[in-house]
């Protein structure tokens, strides 16, 4: 089997209240999506391509071919390849599988393995990558997850989530449902597939006008399914700004088992 990588840097990270994209700003001095690159590109596994999903210059205008230039390898740049993502996560995806299958030779598609990773998940281990290989490679598709252990509840009646202050009014009769946290687990990446699988579900949910948060959920909008792996507790997303401070936190303890 080749596989193969797609690493999503088209978000702004608007919610860490950073003037740049989350994924230049630096843990301990590297920017983090370095860091996430270094999880394909040190990996035992090898990876024929890794694509970088970037930012549409509309959005943001950065010279990320020479900023790679400058940090990463020659090996490395060898085997990179930027894209233009989409305004959505999905459209992102959407974008490097239809470049995947513009090099990888027909003939190929069907042992073909696609990686899909968050760029803002800078702590996954290469075991996590191989267990990954091995579901897929059997099931075709498996996903990082971790245990929910806080209490889950389902909120409904048009309710939303208000902050407590000294004038709010608080929300009129919201509709609580505590779910079974038995039966629940929290979705990271990397989403790995086999090629020909994730690029029907993407095909369908076209046709069908259909959004997911996840590439899983695409899956599931196919009727298949995906073999579940427990995460490390390193593998958080950074999304706000204590998650930086988190994250440097971690980097130090996380190249201790890497």
């Amino acid at each position: 089997m080749k596989n193969y990588a797609v690493l999503l840097a088209a978000g702004t990270g608007s919610r860490t209240g950073a003037a740049i994209p989350k994924q230049l700003i630096k843990i301990n001095g590297k920017e983090i999506i370095l860091l996430s690159l270094e999880i394909f590109f040190k990996s035992k596994i090898n990876f024929e391509t890794v694509i970088v999903a970037t930012p549409p210059p509309s959005v943001f205008k950065f010279d990320w071919n020479n900023f790679f230039k400058k940090n990463l390898g020659n090996g490395e740049m060898e085997k990179l390849q930027i894209i233009t993502g989409g305004e959505t996560r999905q459209r992102s995806v959407g974008n490097s599988i239809k470049y995947l299958e513009s090099i990888i030779p027909p003939a190929e598609t069907e042992n073909a393995v696609v990686f899909i990773h968050d760029s803002a998940r800078p702590f996954v281990t290469d075991e996590e990558l191989h267990l990954l290989f091995q579901k897929t490679a059997a099931e075709g598709a498996a996903f990082l997850c971790s245990e929910v252990t806080e209490t889950i509840k389902e909120i409904n009646n048009g309710a939303k989530i208000g902050i407590v202050t000294e004038n709010a009014t608080g929300t009129a009769n919201p509709e609580l449902k505590t779910l079974k946290r038995d039966n629940l687990i929290s979705a990271k990446t990397p989403q790995v597939f086999r090629f020909e699988i994730i690029k029907k579900a993407l095909e369908k949910a076209a046709g069908e006008d259909f959004i997911s948060t996840d590439d899983v959920s695409l899956l599931e909008n196919l009727g298949l399914t995906a073999a579940a792996v427990k995460s490390t507790d390193f593998n958080i997303k950074i999304t706000s700004a204590l998650d930086i401070e988190i994250a440097e936190l971690f980097l130090s303890k996380f190249k201790q088992i890497d």
